[in-house]
């Protein structure tokens, strides 16, 4: 919980989005590449590599936002494999750079 806050401080997953072309069709969309993200961001920092575990990660739903019990489901392991390969090097570029400056901003 203590990096959730941190990350909604620093809106660190916004930002990431922010950088990454997103090119899905907007009305099929169910999950928001911020929530993505911000997913993925917990589960790594919590030891879980394989995104296979998010469905079964009550706290990590609550750390995103979401009631453990009644909440919006998080995204699905092949949507994060998706999102993890689709970025181009164009893209990584520019997620470096908004990780040297939340890296900044936080000390």
């Amino acid at each position: 919980m203590l990096l959730a806050q941190a990350e909604r401080r620093l809106r660190i997953a916004d930002r990431l989005a922010g950088v990454i072309s997103d090119g899905r069709d907007a009305s099929r969309i169910t999950h928001l590449l911020p929530d993505i993200l911000r997913a993925r961001i917990f589960a790594i920092a919590c030891g879980y590599e394989d995104a296979d575990d998010l469905d079964r990660l009550r706290s990590l739903k609550l750390a995103c936002g979401r009631l453990p019990d009644s909440g919006r489901d998080l995204c699905s392991q092949p949507t994060v494999s998706r999102w993890e390969n689709a970025p181009s090097l164009r893209d990584l570029i520019r997620l470096m750079g908004v990780m040297a400056i939340s890296t900044a901003a936080a000390t």
